[in-house]
């Protein structure tokens, strides 16, 4: 007996979007947490903060690509939040629309961590 390791997934790019829709803006916030921080020695040094200012002008666009990624996929459900029904469809709103909230959220978070970075001295 022989196994066909192929599995078609016919929404498999619906749930790709998904995915990076919801997970992509707190991995940005992480990213963002830990490199900014690794660099300020390195920022200190150089006495320049561009470095640190530029990881986080990368976190903050992954995070609002991660909420255009939700937003079009929500759209493209209807856009609309599912009314507790199962099944693929209300799997996609919830997800989606949660993705863009998680989006707002996390892009949020990543300005108010770049806000000192803009009024303190890398050294201080």
């Amino acid at each position: 007996m022989a196994i066909d390791p192929r599995t078609e997934v016919p929404d498999k790019g619906v749930i790709r979007a998904l995915w990076t829709g919801l997970l992509l803006p707190p991995i940005a916030f992480l990213f963002n947490l830990e490199t900014a921080y690794a660099l300020v020695p390195v920022a200190c040094q150089a006495r320049a903060s561009l470095l640190v200012h530029l990881v986080h002008l990368i976190s903050f666009s992954l995070a609002i690509f991660g909420g255009l990624v939700a937003w079009r996929t929500w759209q493209k459900s209807g856009a609309t939040w599912s009314g507790g029904e199962g099944g693929i469809m209300g799997r996609t709103q919830f997800m989606a629309g949660l993705g863009v909230l998680t989006a707002v959220l996390f892009a949020l978070v990543i300005v108010a961590q770049w806000i000192p970075s803009f009024i303190l001295d890398p050294c201080q």
